[in-house]
């Protein structure tokens, strides 16, 4: 009998997801919804350019 593949699941979200996410313009959330259906399991969205760098200006806005 053959197993049926399942693919594994999606990668964490970060805390800060939902703070991120109402940053974003309505490309960059179609760009991030793509990604998670054509990516699955291996999008990171902590590894991608846009929330590095919201992350960066955000730690940056918190030591003022």
């Amino acid at each position: 009998m053959m197993q049926r593949y399942t693919p594994p699941k999606p990668a964490p979200l970060p805390a800060d997801y939902d703070e991120f996410y109402a940053t974003l313009t309505a490309e960059e959330k179609e760009l991030d919804a793509l990604a998670k259906e054509w990516l699955g399991s291996s999008y990171f969205i902590q590894w991608t350019h846009m929330y590095t760098k919201w992350s960066k200006q955000k730690a940056a806005a918190n030591k003022k």
